[in-house]
């Protein structure tokens, strides 16, 4: 009797360090789209350590709602990258400053591209290729944030370099840059 209580204490503690090892928190998450926001949206602005906190928690009320955080965080990703693109595809255009642009209430910020990143995944159920390197990136940044390392970056860099998705790997580079130093 004894032993069986305490194999099922070992399955039931084993089983619980297995689901917590790919679990992620949300604070890292938040972390990680700020660090794809900065390199990708405002690139060659400083931010004080007070103005990064108040912008990771605009990010935060992006998370409030009944996605799972992986999937919440992959769309989110995804949606920086069609602003990014967005942006730099016609002369004149910007994004707004980041407070106003992550805001949740602002339709013509972070919470305005909802409305893009449906489109696309509309086209992708007919083209599943379509936009594929913005998914390829979400995942890259994924990836990276639960298993930082050499293989997981030299695994999505080669995946971003074949599908000439250069402007998402300059942003891989300076995210995975701003993580690891905290930058």
């Amino acid at each position: 009797m004894k032993t069986t209580k305490n194999k099922l204490a070992r399955r039931a503690s084993s089983k619980k360090v297995f689901r917590h090892a790919n679990h992620i928190s949300t604070n890292t998450l938040i972390n990680g789209l700020w660090n794809v926001a900065q390199a990708g949206l405002w690139p060659n602005q400083n931010f004080s350590e007070k103005e990064k906190a108040a912008l990771k928690e605009l990010i935060a009320d992006h998370f409030n709602n009944n996605k799972s955080n992986k999937r919440n965080f992959k769309e989110l990703m995804e949606r920086i990258c069609l602003a990014k693109r967005y942006v730099s595809r016609k002369r004149g255009r910007y994004i707004s400053k980041p407070q106003d642009w992550l805001n949740i209430h602002y339709p013509l910020g972070l919470a305005g591209t909802s409305a893009w990143l449906e489109r696309v995944n509309e086209v992708r159920s007919d083209v599943p290729e379509y936009n594929k390197g913005i998914q390829t990136f979400a995942k890259a940044v994924l990836c990276f944030l639960e298993r930082p390392g050499e293989n997981t970056f030299h695994k999505f860099r080669k995946q971003l370099i074949e599908q000439r998705q250069f402007d998402l790997l300059q942003v891989f580079y300076t995210s995975i840059i701003n993580h690891q130093y905290a930058i």
